[in-house]
């Protein structure tokens, strides 16, 4: 008998146990073919993988866009960081230079030769190298250690030019200093640089700041052989100083000695052969002047933004060749020398701010680790680069933690398309799972099956959108406006990581995998006879979660609603609460929405019954109706519907809304291209031709101001009004939002014809329609003057004029009652110059002189009047809240606060208050070594007198009132028409004009004569330049700002760049919403033309009963057509109502963030934010889903139709 005759067929055989690594090497050896197969059954079934394509293409696309766009923002910051300070590091001795240690050298030449060795060992990381005479070497690293802040610079003291007076009263304390980083000086610094800074790489940089037509950068050669120096624009605009001027002297002060006050600070100034001073850091030192003589003004250039405070910044520069020898000795024995190095910038990592970070700190340990020339010198790496990238991170994380939080929807949305998608496309295959284990296949084998192929789907996709967001990032992040970009303002490279790009893939790849894995487990484990069916018991959804996220969500848009029409806090009181609401509230809302209403949108047949039930159009397919919009499927493609098209509706409207808020508020603030503030009055004339002298381009310049005068109304209340020219409308930056109504020009038109508007707070102190105390609810109109709320009022505008006689001791006296309000307004007539009403609110007007002059009914809110001269001013209703008056000489100044105005947080620290009178709240004031009105030093920031009550000699003969000066009244009145209310006027501060009124060129003439209006001169004009904007615009503005008739000027490019970034919707959002935008509008077109073929495509079956019972294919059609297109219609309409409503709880949201973002440095902006709703591009999107749903259903329904009928019935 053989072996096969020997074999029992009925026998029991027990199959090898395969170990876990067989298995695993199996997998390895197959895995080829088992792809090869998935990727034929992916193609085989690509229709059913469109969802999960579309899902993870979407997924992919936007977290990797989300990171990718965070590293390409920290790219940005950084280079701009870079527009700074030229120098990238300060190399100096290890150790502080004393006669007991080694390792430096009191020697130029013998630094210069570590230059010169530095740059030939590392010629691929330096660009430049250059020895520098400034600020005292810090021998310790961090910008949080005590020694940063003890070395000191090379401080500034005294300019002589014997041809320009104006040098003698140049200051050049620099309080701003203070207030941009720790307390090291208050001085401006003067450098004096080697040769090196001369040529090579640090000429260029410096050379960039070089204002055009105000001189060069020189070489070597003319730089040593001229005597140069290079000014700061602001000190030369002050000084009145040009190129080629010639200063006589030149005296700055340096470091001997230093000590603690409680260490032998005290007797260091009594021993101090020079000046002994005390710092805010806790030192006292003892500093000796140098004097250079005979040098030439070369250049002046543009100041850089205040940034890392490791050098002292905008310093004035010159060349220590100008030193004798014996000079430079001393300054290197008292550690006044270091190494500015320049590192190749281009050879910095790209890839993030960390990399960048490792980069310089290697470079920093490997020069350290070396002692230089036979010297043996030893250096000290203080890295500057590095440091900014310190900051720029801690600022970067708040603006990126913003940028992610809006960016969430987006995100929710991309996985709720792939989650869906996975349903769809796993249920097309129920069937199949079913057919494979009636046949025998493994549980495990079918989950594998269907795995692999679900890999190759979500793999494409995810590479799809991975390579998509590399090449959509740079896009993103140049958007100057919401769907407006401007090429080429950036060079970045957006690549991830391994580590990001590998966590993108695990996010949107595993998720996928995760989640099919999950689906595919529930069909293997269904009954046979279910799977074949298609029928299986769902859980019931938890409705109530739906409805309580839904319900808290609409809480925070009905608190945002009321807030913006009038109502101070709202429906949520507890400002905690409003917080939570304002940032939780906006999600809540769309989660909650989308699932409740996706359940009315499902109901869209029912719906369009009670509509059209009566007409023909369903007149014979009303039974086929019956059901619609139960399955489970149809719910699912009205939530993707609502999700889709709310984001869209959010992302335009807040977009829009975004960038029109920047814009208005940029032009609040400046008004037109250009704001000057002029160091003179000047008529029209004369300051356009000053623009045009120092622009030299025929490019046509229009000019208007806003003028202002007080008029008292008839209750007897002063307001502040604002004079509209007749030419401002060829001038300012018009908008419906700022004045009343909806049209610019009839609002324009009212003003020329004598109407007037006015701002919420001074309509309720008229009583006008639209204020609080008036019953008549006003919205933004143009009361029409035959308009019963259109009153008229008499106002009248005062004039005082002073009739002198001889006045002296004999005829003086202090005992009588006296109409203080009158004596004041009447002292504003010795003024020497007229300020009354200007808007300096903001500005930096640090030292300039303002002795004598009217600052009544003023806004010099948080303006820098550091070291101004105010003596015998006039401070009348003034403005000066915030306001920094640091070392501002206020003696004999004149300050009243009884009638309005404000000193609520002003800065007095060693101001000089001798002889101030009057009458103000000094309880939140800083006075901090002030010397008071009294003339004592203020003690524990308090004055024994703020103000004297003794007047002033200037004030005498006014206020003591039987002398013989006649105070001669005159009143003029005249009538305006009442026309609305106004939120802003283009180029005056927006968080005053509330408290105003607005006036036409009309009125004005009428109160004031037409003499005063055709001489008016002042040192305000706003400007329009014909043909320049953005980076021209710039460089116009430093062009005339360096003018010694200019003391200011503010463009509108750089304002708005200021806006983006520290208000408004924050830098890089206008992007953020734009691929909202468009990622939500594809995503909207695409889902709805792949759910539905699937949808479709699953009710082949229904199709084919209804044709088989009799129904035509025309009836078939429409009766689809109706019921998807119910759904669509209604899931559309809902949508864009729930989109309405997440831009209102994104309000709220914006204001949270908005608050947070000025605790961190920002500012904000007083420009309400009206809603805008680009309807066009909505309507766009809404018919392109439309287009693609008729496309998709037309297409599926007649392929169903044409199908073979019995076979469709039979399940084939």
């Amino acid at each position: 008998m053989s072996d096969i005759d020997e074999v029992d067929p009925f026998a029991t055989y027990v199959v090898p146990k395969v170990s876990r690594i067989e298995r695993w090497r199996r997998r390895i050896r197959d895995a080829p073919e088992n792809i090869r197969l998935a990727s034929q059954s992916a193609w085989r079934g690509r229709e059913r993988g469109l969802a999960v394509v579309a899902g993870v293409f979407l997924a992919s696309l936007v977290i990797t866009t989300v990171f990718s766009y965070g590293i390409g923002l920290s790219q940005i910051f950084f280079d701009e960081s870079l527009d700074g300070e030229p120098i990238d590091a300060k190399v100096e001795f290890k150790k502080a230079p004393t006669p007991e240690t080694s390792g430096w050298t009191n020697n130029t030449s013998v630094m210069q030769d570590v230059c010169d060795e530095l740059m030939t060992e590392y010629s691929q990381e330096l660009a430049d190298c250059t020895v520098i005479l400034g600020r005292q070497g810090i021998h310790s690293a961090g910008f949080f250690n005590e020694d940063f802040l003890y070395a000191q610079p090379l401080e500034m003291r005294s300019i002589v030019d014997n041809e320009n007076p104006y040098w003698v009263n140049t200051t050049f304390e620099y309080p701003e200093l203070r207030e941009a980083g720790p307390p090291i000086s208050t001085y401006r610094s003067i450098r004096l640089m080697g040769p090196g800074a001369f040529d090579g790489e640090f000429a260029e940089r410096y050379g960039a700041s070089i204002i055009q037509g105000q001189g060069e950068w020189p070489n070597p050669q003319n730089m040593s052989d001229q005597r140069g120096v290079i000014l700061p624009a602001n000190i030369a605009s002050q000084a009145k100083a040009s190129v080629g001027d010639i200063l006589d002297e030149i005296t700055f002060v340096y470091v001997v000695d230093s000590e603690f006050f409680d260490t032998g600070g005290v007797e260091l100034v009594e021993s101090c052969p020079g000046e002994a001073s005390a710092s805010e850091n806790g030192k006292i030192y003892c500093r000796m002047p140098m004097t250079i003589t005979n040098m030439k003004v070369l250049g002046i250039y543009q100041p850089w933004d205040l940034g890392n405070p490791t050098l002292g910044p905008n310093p004035i520069f010159t060349t220590w060749t100008v030193l004798s020898d014996e000079q430079a000795a001393v300054l290197m024995e008292k550690d006044h020398i270091y190494l500015g190095l320049a590192v190749d910038r281009s050879q910095l990592p790209t890839s993030s701010t960390a990399d960048a970070s490792d980069w310089l700190d290697n470079l920093k340990v490997s020069i350290m680790a070396s002692n230089y020339t036979s010297s043996e010198i030893e250096l000290f790496y203080t890295d500057i680069v590095g440091g900014t990238i310190t900051f720029l991170d801690i600022f970067l994380g708040f603006i990126q933690i913003f940028d992610y939080v809006i960016m969430v929807p987006i995100v929710v949305m991309s996985l709720a398309v792939l989650v869906y998608g996975l349903i769809l496309s796993l249920e097309q295959r129920r069937k199949e799972i079913s057919i494979h284990r009636v046949i025998g296949a493994d549980s495990r084998g079918l989950q594998g099956m269907v795995l692999l192929e679900l890999a190759v789907f979500a793999s494409v996709a995810w590479l799809a959108g991975y390579l998509l967001a590399m090449f959509a990032v740079p896009i993103v992040l140049s958007a100057v406006g919401f769907m407006q970009f401007k090429s080429g303002n950036y060079n970045i490279d957006p690549t991830l990581s391994f580590g990001a790009t590998l966590f993108t893939a695990l996010s949107t790849l595993g998720l996928a995998l995760l989640f099919g894995r999950k689906r595919a487990r529930e069909f293997i484990d269904l009954e046979i006879e279910e799977g074949v069916k298609n029928t299986t018991a769902k859980p019931e959804p938890k409705y109530w979660l739906h409805w309580t996220c839904f319900v808290l969500g609409f809480i925070s848009v009905i608190d945002t609603w009321m807030e913006m029409n009038g109502s101070e806090d709202g429906i949520i009181q507890n400002f905690f609460l409003e917080g939570l609401f304002g940032i939780f509230g906006p999600f809540l809302l769309w989660i909650g929405g989308a699932l409740v209403l996706g359940r009315l949108g499902a109901k869209g047949p029912q719906i369009m019954q009670v509509i059209f039930g009566r007409t023909k159009i369903l007149s014979d397919v009303k039974r086929g109706l019956k059901g619609s919009g139960s399955a489970e499927s149809v719910n699912r493609l009205a939530v993707i519907m609502l999700l889709t098209l709310s984001i869209v509706t959010l992302a335009a409207v807040q977009g829009y809304t975004g960038s029109l808020v920047d814009e208005r508020t940029v032009d609040a603030r400046v008004g037109s291209d250009l704001q000057i503030t002029f160091e003179e009055p000047y008529n029209e004339s004369t300051a356009v031709s000053i623009v045009q002298e120092i622009y030299r381009n025929d490019a046509g310049v229009k000019a208007t101001t806003i003028p202002s005068l007080v008029l008292k109304g008839p209750y007897g209340d002063y307001i502040q009004t604002y004079v509209v020219l007749d030419n401002a409308d060829d001038v300012l930056n018009w908008n419906q939002q700022a004045i009343p109504g909806k049209s610019v020009s009839q609002a324009l038109q009212r003003y020329a014809d004598g109407g007037f508007s006015a701002g919420e707070d001074s309509a309720f102190t008229l009583d006008l329609a639209g204020s609080w105390s008036n019953s008549e609810a006003l919205d933004d109109i143009l009361i029409g003057e035959s308009d019963d709320r259109s009153v008229t009022i008499l106002m009248d505008y005062e004039t005082l004029r002073l009739n002198f006689s001889a006045v002296d001791d004999s005829n003086v006296s202090d005992d009588a009652e006296i109409d203080w309000e009158e004596a004041l307004m009447a002292y504003s007539a010795l003024m020497t110059t007229d300020l009354s009403g200007v808007d300096f609110s903001g500005q930096d007007l640090s030292y300039r002189d303002f002795g004598r002059m009217d600052f009544t009914n003023a806004n010099l809110s948080g303006a820098d009047l550091s070291g101004a001269n105010l003596s015998e001013a006039l401070f009348f209703r003034t403005d000066l809240s915030s306001a920094n008056l640091a070392g501002a000489n206020l003696t004999n100044a004149v300050i009243v606060e009884w009638f309005g105005g404000s000193l609520d947080n002003a800065d007095f620290s060693e101001a000089t208050l001798t002889g101030m009178y009057g009458t103000a709240d000094a309880s939140n004031v800083v006075l901090e070594n002030t010397t008071c009105a009294s003339g004592n030093l203020s003690v524990n920031s308090a004055c024994d007198e703020f103000t004297t009550f003794l007047p002033t000699p200037l004030a005498v003969p006014i206020l003591l009132t039987e002398s013989p000066v006649q105070i001669e009244r005159t009143s003029v009145n005249s009538s305006i028409k009442y026309m609305g209310l106004h939120e802003f006027i283009p180029g005056v501060n927006s968080s005053i004009i509330a408290d105003s009124l607005v006036i036409g060129e009309s009125s004005w003439r009428s109160f004031v004569g037409d003499v005063i209006v055709n001489n008016y001169s002042t040192n305000n004009w706003i400007m329009r330049v014909d043909g320049v904007s953005d980076d021209s615009l710039k460089a116009l503005g430093s062009q005339l700002e360096a003018d010694s008739r200019i003391g200011e000027v503010i463009d509108w490019k750089t304002e708005h760049e200021s806006v983006e970034r520290n208000g408004g919707l924050i830098f890089g959002t206008p992007g953020l919403l734009s691929l909202q935008f468009v990622v939500a509008s594809i995503a909207a077109v695409a889902s709805s033309f792949v759910f539905l073929s699937l949808v479709l495509n699953q009710r082949k079956k229904e199709l084919a009963v209804l044709q088989a019972i009799g129904a035509s294919p025309t009836q078939i059609l429409r009766l689809v057509l109706f019921e998807i297109l119910s759904i669509i219609v209604v899931s559309m309409l809902l949508g864009l109502i729930l989109g309405i409503g997440l831009a209102f709880s994104f309000n709220g949201f914006f204001d949270v963030f908005g608050f947070i973002f000025q605790l961190f440095g920002g500012a904000s902006t007083n420009i309400s934010r009206e809603l805008v709703y680009p309807w066009f591009e909505l309507t766009l999107v809404s018919v392109s889903v439309f287009t693609a749903v008729v496309i998709a259903l037309l297409l599926t329904t007649r392929r169903a139709l044409n199908s073979d009928l019995a076979m469709v019935l039979k399940g084939e």
